[in-house]
């Protein structure tokens, strides 16, 4: 269950929080800055629940100061009596996910807990890619043309600071690289908000970009900086951009063409907010086949398409494989405290021939998974199962999620292949049937029993 820290001098209010959350989260108490911080430095904690009118250091302070010494990810969700607009956005400004009054409604509080929490881990995944896949912060690894001109690409993209789709398939890194184009650009000082589209209904993704005004729906009782605002002079993330409701295409069109935009339910009298917001947006479809479907609307395609850098997969890139491959051993290596330090001649053709259809990742999940279940000093091909059934070309069922190159649960696999499956993953963790029991999702008992139904030696 996810920790929660309540930073709140009002006992009551922060004893009454607890009993309405605590079927959801567990709940950890603070009732002064200085605790808070002081619990944050040695506890797991998941996500904060901070007051800004503190007996010792202002909220916006601690606020600051969680993201500067603590954890820059770590969802901060304040809670107070305040409703300036210019307070909440600096709060927004600061890092705050959001700003919510104390006589919340309990149901919205826990929602916007669990987007938060969801939008932490999208920041998390791209800060992962940077530290363990292509990119680093000044180069990437590869050997490939076809990556000499993307890296090109991304630095003549950062520079000239307009908006950008990413085109590519599954797991070849378009987050890391919207993150590069962040990150060499003139606004790396500013702020970077991705947006997990998908996890949110349309009503919440609206105002998670957008923002509302207090009143101007059912639930809506504060005054919401929405995404774009808060990036101000920075750059807006949306993956998943074939996902989008028709309403919110027209008004991210609206943006991209006059750089304007308001909250649900704003006065029309007081005008529309003029921001310098760059976007950057992904897909993972053929845009072909967006524009078939009518997935998104065609002004919007054509405004989107503007400009495109399309990440080739890695089985068009073979080059990149082996540089990849070991740069991925070393750091698992180490994470693992073992002493694995090449892979097998035998491996490595596994490796170059093998199609990767989850590029990247499946790669680095291929290599992580291996690594997990050998005490050896060499990967051998016989640690990847999905690799050996594509060379031997067997029709038995691969052991990983095709595109993850993480292990399926036994129950995936039909009742002729369970020995094919049991036998293969007891080879995989060398025969070690704790292991193996939980990677198939069973208790070391049942995973014994069902050996001995499949009359298999352990």
């Amino acid at each position: 269950m996810e920790k929660v820290l309540i930073i709140d001098d009002n006992a009551d209010f922060a004893r009454d929080l607890e009993l309405m959350l605590n079927d959801s989260f567990s709940i950890l108490k603070a009732e002064t800055s200085v605790k808070g911080l002081e619990m944050l430095r040695n506890k797991q904690i998941s996500i904060v629940l901070l007051d800004l009118q503190l007996p010792d250091i202002p909220g916006l302070e601690v606020l600051e100061r969680i993201h500067s010494e603590i954890d820059p990810y770590l969802p901060v969700i304040i809670i107070t009596e305040y409703d300036d607009a210019q307070y909440v956005v600096k709060a927004m400004r600061l890092g705050a996910y959001d700003f919510l009054s104390k006589d919340f409604h309990v149901e919205l509080m826990k929602e916007k807990m669990h987007q938060a929490l969801r939008q932490k881990d999208l920041k998390m995944k791209i800060s992962r890619f940077q530290d363990e896949n292509v990119l680093t912060k000044d180069s990437f690894i590869f050997a490939s043309e076809q990556m000499k001109k993307i890296n090109f690409e991304i630095t003549k993209l950062a520079n000239l600071d307009f908006d950008v789709l990413l085109t590519g398939e599954t797991g070849v890194g378009k987050d890391m690289v919207a993150s590069q184009i962040h990150m060499r650009g003139k606004r790396k000082d500013k702020p970077f908000l991705p947006v997990p589209i998908r996890s949110l209904s349309e009503t919440v993704l609206e105002s998670e970009l957008f923002g509302h005004e207090k009143g101007s729906f059912t639930g809506a009782d504060r005054l919401k900086i929405g995404k774009f605002e808060s990036a101000d002079h920075g750059i807006v993330y949306l993956p998943e951009i074939s996902n989008l409701p028709e309403n919110i295409q027209l008004k991210l069109l609206h943006f991209m063409q006059y750089k304007k935009i308001s909250r649900i339910g704003q006065d029309s009298r007081k005008g529309e907010m003029t921001l310098d917001v760059r976007l950057i947006s992904a897909t993972n479809e053929s845009l072909d086949d967006i524009l078939k479907n009518a997935k998104i609307r065609e002004d919007f395609y054509y405004r989107l398409t503007g400009i495109t850098l399309t990440i080739p997969p890695l089985r068009e890139r073979t080059d990149d494989i082996i540089p990849l491959a070991s740069y991925f051993l070393n750091k698992y290596s180490s994470h693992f405290g073992k002493s694995v330090y090449k892979f097998s001649d035998e491996a490595v053709d596994g490796f170059l021939s093998y199609e990767w259809r989850g590029n990247v990742r499946e790669l680095s999940n291929s290599i992580k998974n291996a690594l997990s279940y050998t005490d050896g000093s060499v990967l051998e091909l016989k640690h990847f199962p999905n690799i050996l059934r594509f060379k031997t070309g067997s029709v038995l069922p691969s052991l990983s999620v095709e595109k993850e190159g993480e292990l399926l649960p036994y129950r995936d696999f039909e009742i002729k292949y369970k020995t094919f499956y049991f036998k293969s993953l007891l080879d995989r963790c060398n025969g070690k049937v704790s292991v193996a029991a939980e990677l198939a999702g069973l208790t070391p008992q049942g995973f014994r029993k069902i050996l001995k139904q499949l009359n298999l030696e352990y």
